[in-house]
């Protein structure tokens, strides 16, 4: 380990036998006394810190697995969540950023929605901890938003109706959680991304990371849309995008033409000429099982414009859908 000395370990391991479970407060302030923490204003050796809060709850686990079950891992969560981000590992910490709303939801009641992990899923950036965090998805969200709304011709949405409507309702249970867990992700990982292609080889890279990103935003549409229309109209549950499309519900709201397959990346590069919801919702749908079958592709992406214009396309899909069914 590394800010956890053996003897300190040695002492946590001997306080933690002597923890009485339930006792939230004790357990809140083992942890705080025993993890390394992090900084508040900047990033200092996030690797080291986000490994010995995961190493210190494996000695747990490893000691007492039943105790480690009843014990409140709020903190150690939340703490994993914010240090992953520092080492810009972001499916990690959107995973423990739930799992320390999951513990709060399990300890605190209906207070969970106040704690630290809640706030941060609802992107509340005073007073928090990890505001310096918030701020960058905060950020990325706002920049998203204003670009649609100067192209959709629908009235403006501000990033905090945004969160009251959207976030809000569905960080209720955990399995909407991850649809805005996911989205957080696909917004940072977008950088990533853009980042990536500018810097590949004059002789090419691996299209792996860009085909899997494009893939987990198609993702996110769908599963936003198997939210919101469930069953076909025979009452069964929907399986796939194109019986989505073809629920009545669906069809009143937004009517037909929905397009689900592409032969090409290519072919849906040069079919998304516009910015109209139809044209996102068939770009969408189409990255979805397109990328969804191979990682192998025609390389579009000499040019990381086109790259934009595809993560574009997927995120207006997603803001047309939430302007529809949340907001208005």
């Amino acid at each position: 380990m590394y800010f956890l000395t053996n003897p300190l370990v040695q002492l946590a391991l001997s306080y933690f036998d002597q923890l009485p479970t339930p006792a939230v407060q004790q357990e809140d302030s083992f942890f705080s006394t025993f993890g390394p923490g992090n900084l508040l204003q900047a990033t200092d050796r996030p690797f080291e810190r986000f490994r010995d809060y995961e190493d210190l709850l494996q000695m747990l686990q490893s000691r007492n697995p039943q105790k480690y079950e009843r014990v409140h891992k709020g903190t150690p969560f939340f703490f994993l969540a914010w240090t992953a981000f520092d080492i810009r590992n972001y499916e990690k910490t959107l995973y423990y950023l739930d799992a320390a709303i999951s513990e709060d939801v399990r300890n605190a009641g209906n207070d969970w929605i106040n704690r630290p992990g809640a706030l941060f899923l609802r992107l509340t950036t005073q007073p928090h901890v990890a505001e310096r965090v918030i701020r960058r998805i905060r950020q990325l969200l706002s920049v998203q938003i204003s670009r649609f709304n100067a192209i959709s011709g629908l009235a403006p949405i501000s990033i905090d109706l945004f969160i009251d409507k959207f976030i809000v309702r569905l960080m209720q249970t955990p399995s909407t959680r991850t649809i805005i867990s996911a989205l957080y992700v696909f917004l940072l990982e977008a950088n990533e991304r853009l980042t990536e292609l500018r810097l590949k080889s004059t002789q090419g890279s691996s299209l792996g990371p860009v085909i899997a990103h494009l893939f987990s935003g198609g993702l996110i549409f769908e599963s936003l849309l198997k939210y919101l229309y469930p069953t076909k109209n025979s009452g069964d549950p929907v399986k796939t995008l194109r019986q989505v499309f073809q629920t009545n519900t669906f069809v009143s709201d937004f009517g037909t033409g929905m397009q689900t397959s592409a032969d090409s990346l290519r072919d849906i590069l040069d079919a998304a000429t516009d910015n109209t919801l139809i044209t996102a919702f068939c770009t969408a749908s189409k990255l979805r099982n397109t990328t969804g079958h191979n990682l192998v592709w025609d390389n579009i992406f000499g040019s990381i414009s086109n790259y934009e214009i595809l993560v574009h396309q997927i995120l207006n899909a997603l803001l047309y859908l939430i302007e529809k069914k949340f907001i208005r």
